[in-house]
């Protein structure tokens, strides 16, 4: 979203400016704290940007999501996926909309998907099933996880720590607590 200050950033080995719009909105995916829906229906909102399923009928989408195994996220919805949404927010919880945004971006197959306290909002069950659900992505998939709670990414493969605008590298998760225990300052 912003270019960088110096350097380049690349992807699969490309400068990242010399994708179109389109081509990098497929490539990225982001589920945020805080998610961006507008009214509609979680189908619609879950299909926001993405043309490869416009002309699917509920079943078929009902059986893409089932075969993303996102099917046990969907059934959190009262009417699937005609549940009805409001962008003023007060029809589902927040913790709806980000699995709204989670298959959102899971739908898309990106290459990136990066997750920005993407379960700061919803319970530890569905934690764990949105756990398992990233574990069994793609492994051309790689995943940034941004987030305070270390239980978020303890399967991580590296960790680093933000602090002040210094990076810090902890490693595994042992390296991180072990860094915390120690009382490095970090967060």
């Amino acid at each position: 979203m912003y270019d960088p200050n110096k350097g380049t950033v690349l992807l699969n080995g490309r400068d990242l400016k010399s994708y179109d719009d389109a081509e990098r909105s497929q490539k990225i995916g982001f589920i945020l704290q805080e998610p961006f829906l507008f009214t509609g229906t979680v189908r619609e909102n879950i299909l926001y940007g993405n043309e490869l399923y416009k002309d699917h009928t509920n079943a078929q989408m009902e059986q893409v999501i089932a075969d993303a195994n996102l099917g046990s996220l969907l059934a959190i919805f009262e009417d699937g996926l005609d549940t009805k949404v409001l962008s003023s927010g007060n029809s589902i919880s927040l913790g709806q909309k980000q699995l709204i945004a989670f298959m959102r971006a899971v739908l898309r197959d990106p290459d990136l998907l990066i997750l920005d306290e993407a379960t700061a909002n919803i319970d530890t069950i569905t934690e764990k099933l949105l756990g398992e659900i990233l574990n069994n992505l793609p492994e051309h998939t790689t995943r940034v996880i941004i987030a305070h709670r270390l239980n978020t990414i303890e399967n991580a493969d590296e960790i680093f720590f933000v602090n002040s605008g210094e990076v810090t590298r902890a490693g595994s998760l042992n390296d991180a607590m072990n860094m915390l225990l120690k009382g490095k300052r970090v967060s």
